[in-house]
């Protein structure tokens, strides 16, 4: 370096020092972002650099723009390619820089070091709950692998100079592997030897709470409310973290809370299966939908207004089994009860599904009015609208259209052909 720099002062120095400043000034401002580097570089370039590919973009938009310059100026091309050799060795630190046979510029670094890398937690950061712990554990895994490769071949000297590139590297892999996170930097060179040390940080926006729901349509009320409690209890644990790495594991988030909802023995008892649907947010709804693939159990209880006031209880117990590949069917018993009079009606019966929406059902009866009847079901088991029908032999009719507010509540216009007063509202409270 010493003799290229002496032959260089020798021969040109008088000649081109104007204009090697004005190189120097502008390759730095490149360099350092002040002026695009884009659309700067020269195929005839006569430089050879060894260096992973974001510093070597870097190097080479810096070089371009001063061998720009230089091609201008009245320079010979030797006097031209010295010039850029010492302004390249002015520029870069750390790495050699030589010509080759006076006709082009060869950077590399002068020894290779053997690079360590750490990426963990940062000490401020809280202890991730399972199974978050697992989860940012295959993260960094997959992450050290490109991060370790940002490094190779790449003295410390030059990430000084590099700084603002080399971090927009590790936050471009971090985003791609450890999404709502951000990274620290910190590097340490002994001899040969390098850490690259690296603390991850929360990133906002972070998610603040949880708001759960559980639906069911053959489970009871206080079953599903029970639920709810349980999966606030599973979930609270996981708020503080960065919204985007949650939304990166929503799948695994799903998948682990289905299982932690299944232990509980009456789900085991009743073979109840679970999906959730967890819409990420700072507030983040979590609708889970439980259902027995076997049995049904579920009370029910009610008011009549606009007539002479009656009020109900039911109660409805069932089987279900495969009637073909796609259509569920149920054997059922129900129980419903007159609060005023205590009067029981029994009844049993079949019903399948041939649409999502639908159930078409036949059952016996111990009311008086008539022994058998058909029955339609309408609806699905969300708050909005829903119906349904009974109809005998002996043409008598009950039916209702209905408007299901929440998971407990719901209004009916309901209409009877046997009772006197047969439209009346209906309030429809399931148990």
């Amino acid at each position: 370096s010493s003799d290229l720099k002496g032959m260089f002062r020798r021969r040109h120095v008088p000649a081109i020092v104007s204009e090697c400043l004005r190189c120097v000034l502008l390759a730095a401002a490149l360099f350092l972002g002040v002026i695009p580097a884009k659309g700067w570089a020269m195929p005839a370039l006569p430089l050879r650099c060894n260096a992973p590919a974001w510093l070597k973009n870097s190097i080479q938009g810096s070089m371009s723009a001063v061998w720009r310059e230089l091609q201008g100026s009245r320079l010979s091309r030797q006097a031209a390619v010295e010039a850029l050799a010492l302004v390249g060795s002015r520029l870069f630190p750390g790495f050699k820089v030589s010509l080759v046979n006076q006709k082009f510029v060869s950077m590399e670094p002068p020894r290779r070091w053997n690079w360590r890398l750490s990426l963990q937690m940062s000490e401020g950061s809280a202890r991730l709950p399972e199974p978050c712990s697992a989860w940012m554990k295959n993260d960094i895994e997959r992450a050290v692998p490109p991060l370790r490769e940002i490094v190779e071949n790449v003295p410390p000297e030059a990430l000084r100079w590099s700084a603002e590139s080399f971090q927009s590297q590790i936050d471009k892999i971090i985003d791609e592997y450890i999404p709502g996170w951000r990274c620290s930097v910190r590097v340490h060179a002994e001899d040969l030897e390098a850490l690259l040390d690296l603390k991850l940080y929360l990133r906002p926006p972070l998610l603040l709470a949880f708001s759960p729901e559980t639906l069911s349509a053959s489970l009871p009320q206080l079953l599903t409310d029970r639920m709810s409690d349980k999966t606030l209890e599973y979930l609270s644990p996981l708020t503080g973290l960065p919204l985007s790495w949650i939304s990166f594991h929503l799948a695994e988030m799903e998948r682990w809370l289905g299982e932690k909802q299944l232990q509980n023995k009456w789900l085991r008892m009743l073979r109840a299966s679970s999906v959730n649907d967890i819409a990420v947010k700072p507030i983040t709804k979590v609708t889970t939908h439980i259902e027995s693939t076997t049995y049904s159990f579920r009370g029910w209880f009610s008011v009549h207004a606009g007539g002479p006031a009656r009020l109900e209880a039911g109660l409805h117990l069932g089987r279900y089994f495969p009637l073909g590949p796609k259509i569920p069917a149920e054997a059922y018993a129900e129980i419903v009860m007159g609060l005023e009079h205590w009067h029981v009606d029994g009844r049993a019966g079949l019903r399948f599904s041939p649409w999502e929406f639908m159930w078409l059902g036949l059952e016996g009866s111990t009311e008086d009015s008539s022994p058998l009847w058909y029955r339609v079901w309408l609806g699905r088991n969300r708050p909005g609208l829903y119906g349904w029908l009974r109809y005998s032999d002996d043409d008598d009719l009950e039916a209702a259209i209905g408007y299901r507010l929440n998971r407990y509540v719901a209004f009916e216009l309901y209409y009877d052909n046997r009772q006197d007063d047969r439209i009346s509202l209906r309030a429809f409270s399931n148990l």
